[in-house]
């Protein structure tokens, strides 16, 4: 692969030798002259690297010339970056003139610098001696200009995921859902070559409406190249619990996996698979084996090979894409027009490019997105007569020399951001503002800006080089990942490493080193002189706490880039402060409790990531020398008091998550936000009980000049610290921009609301808003209009002790946008919303998706007229509720009502979608009415006593039927309208039951797990019990006066876990070898009896 040409770093360096402020210095040292000759060379060197980027390709001379050239170009541009920062600290161009015969330290700079000013002129003069004698070529100069044609096409990403592959889709999904194959767990493989679209495929399946009815739950993990059993088994613990995993060992997370898993019908996606090792794969599947009747795994590889040792012997290979299908994806990419409107010639050689891509899409993407826009000729044929593209076979040998095309015709100054990526691990979430700040820190963004940042990521995701993929509340992207092959291209065509274990020297031609495994690293036993980048990427590191500590990080001093968190780091070096060419420092997830005051001397530095450090108590008193910060990430250090004075000068601030008000003498005071009106995304202020002046303060913060905040969340931490009158002051002057979208009000002690917010008026000062939160305001009697804001998405309204209702007015809209509603201990609320007068109808909600009402302990009434969108509804704790109407709800999924004593009926509509029901201690509660629920799979009712009529049509799909403490007749009542569907049945203190009702029998084929607790009159168990020919787990507990069990139950082959507790007729009975009942057990693997366990098979868990 050839050497990436060092265009960006060029331009940069021969931008800072033209500047006033260099050639001021220049003159000051002496070195003006050899300043001035050294441009004159390198705009020359720089004329000949478009061609020298073609030659290198071809010729190892002129590569090994650009490797060169790139360790020189380095060197100057640390050269001026010192010259520059020497400015900084010491005050200016002015001050360095007149102070420079007068210190001796200036005379030792001073002959430092001429030293490497001549080296670095030799060097490029023999660059320039070679250059020749290979007869570089001049040519056009390369400039940095942004492309704007990535915005005219840029929806054909998400099109292109879909081409051709509807039938390939439903073959997998009917192999995944087919329970033919009786082994546990059976698998699928897609196999296929590199850019195929086994990894969109796998999607496709993975996210179809059958297959997330079938599976739960559904577990992704992507293996990648590194097949360890471990971080695996940790992979998918984070797929289904939200346990810490990162610490426990293999037994321990078997454990864990175990009790997620065990006997519920998974479905486990592994992605990109190489292991060819059948030892590692039996290792894992071992751990699986507990797994439900039907569960699945699918798998995607590149190699049959790894489906045959996987036992998968008939693995489905996926080929490319048909000739037409291939056309039209092409077509789509490359021609803003219909290829009937393009020139013949071009569609005559598209057509001729696609035939040669083999189908494979990964190709067929690239080529169209370089060609896209082109309407010369001569590009086109370019392409088609490329070598790489023209040898192109059915294996994967080619694959990646073709997408280097893609490489090769980014614009310059896209190339480093591109391979920059390739730091990254594979299949890793990079975050977009992470990944714009580092572009920043390498000075690869010019002018310094992250608007154009942005543009170059937005520009890489059409060119398909990214791929996006988490995105906020707004559709805003907020992070990507790279295809594994796009991956290896950048890894290939980057000077980068990443640390192993037995790394001890790092090349000089290495300038960027990323480090994602756990590992004892030695810092001090590396040598990193010439490191631009240390990024580290993981969550949790096992180091030596003392390894970053007693680390003398002046050997580092060129790096521009340097990322410790989460190294456990309990006080960081002073040494940190020497890096004076820093521009990006994170210090995440660490646990030191104040930052030495060295780290101010960063007179570079932009990006400051302090996120997570929670015992950080305070900033430097310096941090105002850190006169270039752009970007200070606080998010959750949770002990910080204040901030520092002088704060408010950093006018460059972008990003300043958490603003914290203190009460100390040298706190900055609110008033430090005055000038910072380039903050943007989120501003948290905290603290604001220790605002002073409240009137003056407030009102100076200026939120009103903040256009670019999008998120505001003000907060009182204590209550009482000032007079309500103060309270309400402060708030008044903190009006915000009309441009914001979240406001989040908690701990608010006025009596009412500010001006802004009353009267109508927050739909006209705030008319973007999408999320409202009250929290906490327990004063306060009336609440603001929202009903008319016409972006409101999300309010909730938690702890407002004297609210009784939201004002409902009969003109205008009502809640146009609104989708969801949180209501929250709010003692007082006798209804949700007041009608202007009684007979106006309820109003209709036409957005709202879910209604969750928790705590209001005075409603007595609900009713929701019209939610044609609703598909979620909590009533939880309303202990007054005794009417709930719901009138029309079709989308209606998840209803869950517990705790409302005084509710006597339940009557739902028609709920079509209706597919989770739970009703919980509901005393009063006579009567159940379900219209048709086709789809209703878990049927969950608890603790409704005086329950005696259940009246459903028809229950199809039901899986889940949980009940306690109901009577007998509900249990019949339930079983009567199921069709032969359920898999899972728990009864539990049904204090009338004596026997297993006979309408059981009807899911003798199905049923997979049945538990009953605390039935104390259940005195027999049926015969045809044995019937259950799915049945693998069985619990009986707290049962007296069962007293045996029925000899059908030697007929339970399936069954694999057996539990008896509390049944003291069957202790005795099921005793090992001698008890009456033994031999009907003996064939179940795992038995709980009374406690104690038994393992009576070799089976392995």
């Amino acid at each position: 692969m050839a050497e990436q040409i060092p265009f960006d770093i060029m331009a940069d360096v021969l931008t800072k030798l033209g500047s006033s402020a260099i050639q001021q210095i220049g003159s000051a040292f002496g070195v003006a002259k050899e300043l001035t000759k050294l441009t004159e060379k390198l705009d020359a060197i720089r004329g000949v690297l478009l061609d020298a980027e073609e030659k290198q390709e071809k010729s190892h001379a002129v590569k090994t010339w650009v490797r060169r050239l790139k360790d020189v170009v380095y060197d100057a541009d640390d050269l001026l970056d010192d010259f520059a920062t020497h400015q900084l600290q010491r005050g200016g161009v002015a001050r360095q003139v007149s102070d420079f015969f007068s210190s001796s330290n200036q005379l030792v700079f001073s002959f430092k610098m001429s030293s490497r000013v001549k080296n670095i002129k030799e060097e490029v003069d023999e660059i320039v001696k070679e250059m020749n004698l290979l007869k570089l070529v001049q040519g056009n100069i390369v400039q940095r200009e942004v492309e704007s044609s990535w915005r005219e096409t840029h929806s054909f990403v998400l099109t292109s995921k879909i081409v051709g592959r509807e039938e390939n889709k439903e073959e997998i999904i009917k192999s995944l859902v087919s329970s033919d194959n009786q082994e546990i767990p059976s698998m699928v493989a897609i196999v296929g070559i590199g850019g195929v679209g086994k990894t969109t495929l796998a999607q496709l399946v993975y996210n179809a409406e059958k297959v997330v009815q079938c599976f739960e739950p559904r577990i992704w993990v992507c293996v990648s190249d590194h097949f360890d059993v471990k971080s695996l088994v940790k992979k998918i613990l984070k797929e289904v619990c939200n346990q810490d995993v990162e610490r426990l060992e293999l037994n321990g997370l078997k454990n864990l996996l175990h009790e997620n898993i065990s006997q519920k019908r998974c479905l486990l996606v592994l992605d990109d698979v190489w292991n060819e090792n059948p030892e590692k794969w039996d290792q894992l599947k071992s751990l699986l084996m507990v797994v439900g009747k039907g569960s699945k795994i699918l798998v995607t590889t590149r190699h049959s090979k790894v489906a045959s040792i996987m036992g998968i012997n008939s693995p489905f290979f996926l080929e490319g894409l048909k000739d037409s299908l291939a056309w039209d994806l092409f077509s789509k990419i490359a021609f803003t027009e219909e290829p009937e409107k393009v020139h013949p010639k071009l569609v005559e050689m598209g057509k001729e490019i696609v035939n040669m891509c083999k189908g494979v899409p990964l190709v067929i993407k690239t080529l169209g997105t370089i060609l896209r826009l082109k309407t010369e000729e001569s590009h086109w044929l370019s392409i088609k007569n490329n070598r790489n593209l023209l040898s192109l076979g059915a294996g994967n040998d080619n694959v990646l020399s073709v997408l280097k095309l893609s490489y090769n015709d980014l614009p310059i100054y896209l190339k480093p951001c591109f391979t920059y990526c390739a730091l990254f691990p594979k299949d890793y979430e990079i975050e977009k503002n992470m990944l714009v700040q580092l572009w920043m820190a390498q000075g690869y963004i010019q002018p310094l800006d992250e608007n154009v940042g942005h543009q170059y990521f937005e520009e890489l995701l059409s060119r398909s080089l990214l791929e996006e993929f988490g995105k906020d509340d707004s559709n805003n992207i907020l992070s990507c990942k790279m295809h594994d092959l796009i991956h290896a291209l950048a890894q290939l065509v980057i000077g980068s490493l990443i640390l192993e274990d037995d790394v001890k020297e790092i090349s000089k031609e290495v300038h960027h080193i990323s480090l994602f495994k756990s590992m004892n690293l030695k810092l001090k036993a590396l040598k990193v002189k010439h490191i631009r980048t240390f990024l580290s990427i993981i969550t949790y590191k096992e180091y030596l706490f003392d390894s970053i500590q007693s680390t003398d990080f002046s050997s580092f001093k060129h790096l521009r880039v340097l990322s410790l968190n989460n190294f456990i780091v309990y006080k960081v070096p002073k040494s940190l402060g020497k890096l004076s060419n820093l521009r990006y420092l994170d210090l995440s997830y660490n646990a030191f409790e104040v930052l030495p005051n060295s780290i101010t001397r960063l007179k570079n530095l932009q990006t400051l990531k302090l996120v997570g450090c929670y015992k950080l108590i305070k900033f430097p008193e310096d941090t105002i020398e850190l006169i270039n910060l752009r970007h200070l990430e606080n998010d959750d250090c949770h002990a910080l008091g204040h901030m520092p004075c002088g704060i408010g000068e950093l006018t460059s601030l972008q990003s300043l998550p958490v603003f914290a008000v203190g009460n100390v003498r040298r706190a900055g005071r609110l008033s430090e936000l005055k000038e910072l009106n380039n903050l943007r995304g989120g501003l948290w202020i905290q603290g604001l009980e220790n605002v002073r002046d409240v009137v003056l303060e407030s009102r100076e913060a200026n939120l009103g000049g903040k256009q670019h905040i999008q998120s505001l969340r003000l907060n009182w931490r204590r209550s009482g610290a000032q007079s309500s009158e103060d309270v309400e002051s402060v708030l008044e002057g903190l009006q915000p921009h009309r441009n914001l979208k979240k406001l989040c009000i908690e701990g608010y002690g006025g009596i009412r609301f500010p001006s802004w917010m009353m009267n109508g008026g927050l739909s006209s000062m705030l008319p973007n808003l999408t999320t409202v939160n009250l929290e906490g305001c327990s004063r306060c009697q009336t609440l603001p209009c929202f009903v008319r804001l016409p972006h409101l998405k999300s309010l909730q309204l938690d702890d407002l002790e004297k609210v009784e209702y939201m004002e409902c007015s009969s003109e205008g809209p009502f809640f146009p946008s609104l989708e969801n509603l949180n209501v929250n201990r709010m003692p007082k609320l006798k209804e949700l919303w007041r009608r202007g007068l009684p007979t106006h109808p309820p109003p209709s909600l036409p957005c709202l998706s879910k209604l969750k009402i928790y705590f209001c302990d005075e409603l007595a009434s609900l009713e929701l007229h019209s939610s044609p969108l609703l598909s979620q509804l909590e009533v939880v704790f309303c202990d007054e509720l005794a009417s709930l109407e719901l009138h029309s709800s079709p989308l209606l999924s998840i209803l869950e009502i517990h705790h409302c004593p005084k509710l006597t009926s339940l009557r739902l509509p028609q709920s079509p979608l209706l597919s989770r029901l739970d009703i919980r201690f509901c005393g009063d509660l006579a009567s159940l009415e379900l219209h048709s629920s086709p789809l209703l799979s878990s049927l969950k009712i608890f603790d409704c006593p005086k329950l005696t009529s259940v009246q459903a049509s028809s229950l199809p799909c039901l899986k889940e039927l949980k009940l306690m403490k109901v009577r007998d007749e509900v249990l019949r009542q339930s079983l009567l309208a199921t069709a032969s569907s359920l898999e899972s049945v728990s009864i539990e203190r049904i204090d009338d039951l004596m026997t297993l009702p006979d309408e059981l029998h009807q899911h003798v084929s199905t049923l997979q797990t049945l538990e009953i607790w605390n039935c104390t009159r259940l005195a027999t168990l049926p015969h045809w019990i044995g019937n259950l020919s799915s049945l693998t787990q069985l619990r009986i507990c707290d049962c007296p006066k069962l007293t045996s069990l029925p000899e059908e139950m030697r007929s339970l082959t399936t069954l694999h876990i057996l539990q008896l507790s509390g049944c003291p007729h069957l202790f005795e009975r099921c005793q090992r070898e001698n008890g009456e009942d033994w031999p009907k057990i003996a064939h179940v693997p795992v038995q709980l009896i009374d406690g104690q366990p038994f393992l009576v098979s070799t089976w392995n868990l």
